[in-house]
């Protein structure tokens, strides 16, 4: 699960064996004790050595990392601090906030409403829009999820970080977009 990425914008990415992941703008390639322009240990294992400009990444001539490589990544990322204040159960939140936004995106969406906006205009008291029941279907849908994303985020950042459940545990938490049968849309 470890991983360390230097792109050739000069972005690093470091992500630790317990999935805290961060990255750098703007800076400068970390001294490895060998030599490369882009290095990618994720997925694959490759350095390119001489970034080519007007090549994608896929058209860039790479070479295999070696072991002694891979040592120099894995003690540069054990020994790696993440920024101040930033940590595994923020980056929980964080996650968890972005997929519920989009849950909420995608339920409206189902409904038939452009965005929440929409539906916040088309499900208001007194409204006559013909898909009133929708919209406010989906903005019941906002209120339950959002309440079940701010107790998760509470629990979360009420654990210690080294207690913490997998990421996938807490997702299975926050109920997914879905579109009631009676719906004009369902």
């Amino acid at each position: 699960m470890n991983a360390l990425i230097y792109t050739e914008d000069c972005k690093l990415i470091i992500r630790k064996p317990n999935g805290l992941e961060w990255e750098y703008e703007n800076t400068d390639k970390p001294d490895l004790g060998f030599d490369f322009d882009v290095l990618i240990y994720q997925d694959i294992e490759v350095k390119v050595l001489k970034w080519e400009e007007g090549k994608s990444f896929e058209e860039q001539e790479k070479t295999a990392l070696e072991g002694s490589d891979k040592d120099s990544i894995e003690l540069y990322i054990e020994n790696a601090e993440p920024p101040l204040g930033y940590s595994l159960n923020k980056q929980f939140i964080r996650q968890l906030e972005e997929i519920t936004l989009d849950y909420v995106v995608q339920t409206s969406q189902q409904y038939g409403m452009y965005d929440l906006m929409y539906a916040t205009i088309a499900g208001r008291e007194g409204s006559n829009h013909p898909r009133r029941s929708d919209a406010r279907r989906a903005l019941e849908y906002f209120d339950a999820v959002w309440s079940v994303f701010e107790s998760v985020s509470r629990e979360i950042s009420e654990t210690r970080e080294d207690t913490l459940k997998s990421f996938d545990e807490y997702l299975a938490s926050i109920p997914n977009p879905s579109v009631t049968p009676d719906s004009r849309t369902g």
